[in-house]
């Protein structure tokens, strides 16, 4: 046999086996349960939910202990509006892994937004007992704020800025329930942190505003209304605005 003729031989010889590992690989990915969920995680990037739930749905029939798989498809399906096969997913995920505190976040919200309150704050407390984050620490500030437990909702907020010093939804909280509970002063270093963070943060200004208005510093708050009055586009934060203006037109009357 001439030798161009075995050089050929070889050659296709190795072709052959290189498609043959190709092809096996290609198999083993498309039954492999991590495969079918990262291409979930792709889809959903993109927006394509349903062809996520696909996915999802197939790498929990190649795995039915694919915790992720249970967890991603419970957020696709929270994206859908249909919190109760949300809810099935999530609380499935939890059964395989039980310390994965992002799984009971997401948990909590579905029982917050169904009006689940006591469910929500065990959730969260199980997250925060797993990772005392700051997600963890704000979620449960949010949840006792918005109970009216403002004692509660202050020890974690304040916990939530320890771990991030630089979240201005934490020291505006924070300053929210400052001012709810009559510590003026306190409440305004809190705003004025979130300025010093985000100077164009309007929602900080105006808070910032009442915080003075409540503790009789009606010149710097009518100083700071106007100046954010110009800036902000929000047509019932305008209003707001100009409310607080003209009540403290009426405060310095009576002054």
């Amino acid at each position: 046999m001439k030798p161009n003729k075995i050089l050929l031989i070889l050659v296709l010889s190795l072709i052959l086996a290189c498609c043959a590992t190709q092809a096996k690989k290609i198999q083993k990915k498309e039954n492999d349960a991590q495969y079918e969920y990262e291409k979930a995680v792709l889809t959903m990037n993109y927006g394509l939910v349903d062809e996520a739930i696909k996915y999802l749905n197939r790498a929990l029939s190649l795995n039915p202990n694919h915790h992720l798989s249970f967890y991603l498809l419970g957020l696709a399906y929270v994206k859908k509006q249909n919190l109760a096969e949300a809810e099935a997913a999530i609380q499935k995920c939890l059964e395989l892994k039980p310390d994965f505190s992002e799984a009971h976040i997401s948990l909590g919200e579905i029982y917050e937004d169904t009006s689940k309150l006591d469910k929500a704050e065990d959730e969260y407390k199980k997250a925060y007992a797993v990772a005392q984050n700051y997600s963890t620490s704000f979620h449960l500030a949010m949840l006792y704020y918005g109970r009216g437990k403002l004692d509660q909702a202050l020890e974690y907020v304040q916990k939530a800025i320890q771990k991030d010093s630089r979240s201005i939804q934490a020291y505006n909280l924070q300053g929210v329930i400052l001012n709810k509970l009559g510590r003026y002063p306190e409440s305004i270093q809190s705003f004025q942190s979130v300025l010093k963070i985000d100077p164009n943060y309007a929602v900080a200004s105006v808070n910032l505003a009442i915080a003075y208005i409540n503790n009789k510093n009606f010149d710097k708050a009518r100083e700071l209304l106007e100046k954010t009055l110009p800036t902000v586009q929000d047509q019932k934060l305008k209003e707001k605005i100009q409310e607080y203006l003209e009540k403290i037109k009426e405060l310095i009357k009576d002054k």
